[in-house]
């Protein structure tokens, strides 16, 4: 606090002070820190960058983007930021134009190659992406993430043993990239290595053992390993970090049915309803669960609605 009583009026203080108050978990506190400079210099864009910043982390993408509106800036950071803003506002091709600006103003940064390789494949422009990614391959030969972009291509057009190669290639350029290793393990579980899907599963929770979707994947494929009490576990984990969840709830639905115990059936599969009420083969396997209970007028409303859903 020393430092706030003798440059109070500071701006580089106030925005450094700012992020060591967001790394804290104090965003609220951060953003009134980024602000402060910007009232009596606009253009002082890192405050502007970290505002904006502070904001899509919280998860209010639209003040974000009004704040670099406000601000705006012809940088390479500022137009990657304005892109994934954009992005998770669903505004995907305004996504794709600025990302593509900031890739020509910052050609050796593979980060924002990555990141606009992403938003063409949400736009339809799949081409275009795997053009970008081959030269990315050739220009950035230690980038995990240039790699994961490229596997997660050939798995979207069904090259699978490449896409295999290539997040094989990014978790030894990055062995603590928990996406790259659930994402591997996807690409080995859709090709039946199971046991090798497993294991790379069982990495991505060992380095975020709170995702609730590892855990979701790695029961999947423990269920195609046959391996009902493991993947009952990994069910229960992903609940422990999300209680609402709809897929795992919907599985252990599945498998208190298959060993009849149907009033656990019926209980997770109306939680996995409540989380996704367009979830149609839970309204379907509920109603069968209901009339194993005996609870016939449940059991018909459950039936009917399965019917409405397309």
């Amino acid at each position: 606090m020393a430092a706030q009583t003798t440059a109070p009026r500071d701006p580089r203080w106030h925005n450094e002070y700012g992020i060591e108050l967001q790394r804290s978990g104090r965003s609220a506190e951060a953003a009134a820190h980024f602000r402060t400079p910007l009232d009596p210099d606009p253009r002082y864009a890192d405050a502007a960058h970290d505002l904006a910043l502070s904001r899509l982390g919280d998860g209010r993408a639209a003040e974000a983007l009004d704040v670099l509106d406000k601000h705006p800036a012809p940088a390479a950071d500022h137009q990657a930021l304005r892109g994934a803003t954009l992005n998770a506002l669903g505004r995907s091709d305004e996504a794709a134009a600025a990302l593509c600006r900031a890739v020509v103003l910052a050609p050796g940064n593979p980060d924002y190659l990555y990141d606009l390789a992403i938003v063409l494949l949400k736009i339809d422009a799949t081409p275009v992406a795997t053009a970008l990614i081959d030269r990315g391959r050739r220009k950035f030969p230690r980038s995990a993430k240039i790699h994961a972009a490229a596997g997660m291509i050939a798995y979207l057009t069904g090259k699978n043993a490449e896409a295999a190669q290539a997040y094989e290639t990014a978790v030894k350029l990055e062995p603590g990239g928990a996406d790259f290793q659930a994402s591997l393990g996807d690409v080995y579980s859709a090709v039946d290595r199971l046991e090798q899907a497993a294991r790379a599963y069982e990495h991505a929770l060992r380095l975020e053992p709170g995702n609730a979707s590892y855990a979701v994947k790695a029961g999947r494929n423990l269920l195609k390993l046959q391996q009902s009490a493991g993947a009952e576990a990994m069910f229960r984990q992903a609940l422990r970090n999300d209680t609402g969840n709809a897929e795992a709830n919907s599985q252990m639905g599945k498998l208190g049915a298959a060993r009849g115990d149907y009033g656990m059936a019926v209980s997770h599969y109306e939680q996995a309803m409540a989380a996704t009420p367009s979830l149609k083969e839970a309204w379907y396997q509920v109603s069968l669960s209901y009339r194993r209970l005996g609870q016939e007028e449940k059991s018909r409303a459950a039936l009917d609605q399965f019917k409405k859903l397309p």
